[in-house]
């Protein structure tokens, strides 16, 4: 018998037509990590006189999952497709074989986001989960340490034993490195992009919060019936110089006002004009202070801001990527 090796795991993705419906998982996975657990919901129960449990009952099972790996421009219109909404692709001005992915979390309406079938495993053994979708996604951008991806799905019950696919499509890998960075930071919507912050050593983006699974007395089901859409909980963390420029978001926190803040990478050329691009335009107030510590040598300051609605702009976070993929 042959052993199920961790250095042998492989992770496959395929969008559903329909959330909750299993479809072939088409594409490999090789800068992003899938990582399911199963969560049962078990109910013990032992009568007086015995003192041990004499009776099991299963009432509810479905699957989290860690994510985690190095961005790239081709595969982070995966997670975003889902945490935030699915996106409006366009062909740039210009453009031949690029295309624009814009997305963005509605203020008011419902998201439409995308839900995924995935298979882990190996030729030894692999699972699969449908309705996956992803319920929180964290970014972190650094010049030395480059930029990391984090977050967690929500699933329905894992099928094990599973085969998997044998020939999927790998995703070209196109990664998004530190030296590709800048933020920007404006006080007003129509001014993003244009005023660097030249002393910024790490961003932190966190969306998280975004869906809840239903759980309805219907005996048809073998898992959650379906997710909703939650209240998101968005924030942004700057770490910057403690300098005039990074002491100014103290000025911010006590007036209330509205920084409307970039962060860009762009990478190399797709074709003539068009360049591997992922930027995040966020509306956000300052909820928080951090501490003061040092970073490279240089004494910093952590700012947190809530991402806002703004009505001028008509968003509080969007997000753009600039790839040649034409579809998931």
């Amino acid at each position: 018998m042959s052993e199920r090796t961790t250095v042998t795991q492989v992770t496959n993705i395929g969008v559903e037509s329909t959330s909750g419906t299993a479809v072939t998982c088409d594409k490999r996975l090789q800068a992003l990590s899938i990582a399911p657990s199963i969560n049962p919901e078990v109910a013990m129960f032992g009568p007086a006189g015995e003192k041990f449990s004499t009776v099991q009952a299963l009432n509810a099972e479905w699957v989290t999952a860690q994510l985690s790996g190095q961005p790239t421009f081709t595969e982070i219109v995966y997670p975003l497709s889902s945490a935030m909404s699915a996106a409006a692709i366009t062909t740039p001005g210009g453009g031949t074989d690029a295309r624009e992915w814009a997305f963005e979390i509605d203020p008011t309406a419902l998201s439409t986001p995308e839900t995924f079938t995935v298979e882990s495993g190996d030729s030894v053994r692999a699972h699969r989960f449908a309705y996956g979708i992803v319920d929180s996604l964290n970014l972190e951008f650094s010049r030395r340490n480059g930029v990391s991806l984090g977050g967690s799905m929500l699933a329905q019950a894992i099928d094990d034993g599973v085969t998997l696919e044998s020939s999927p499509t790998a995703i070209d890998l196109v990664p998004v490195l530190g030296s590709q960075l800048d933020v920007y930071v404006d006080d007003a919507s129509g001014d993003l992009g244009t005023t660097k912050l030249t002393r910024n050593f790490r961003a932190r983006l966190n969306i998280g919060n975004r869906f809840g699974a239903i759980w309805p007395m219907d005996s048809s089901k073998g898992s959650f019936a379906a997710t909703v859409e939650l209240k998101p909980t968005v924030t942004l963390e700057l770490q910057v110089e403690a300098d005039s420029d990074g002491m100014g978001f103290l000025s911010t926190m006590r007036t209330g006002a509205t920084k409307f803040v970039r962060i860009a990478a762009v990478g190399a050329e797709i074709e003539t004009d068009q360049d591997y691009e992922m930027r995040f335009d966020f509306a956000g107030k300052v909820s928080g202070a951090g501490n003061f510590e040092d970073a490279d040598g240089v004494w910093a300051m952590n700012w947190t801001f809530d991402a806002v609605h703004d009505a001028d702009w008509g968003a509080a976070l969007q997000a753009l990527v600039r790839n040649d993929l034409t579809a998931l």
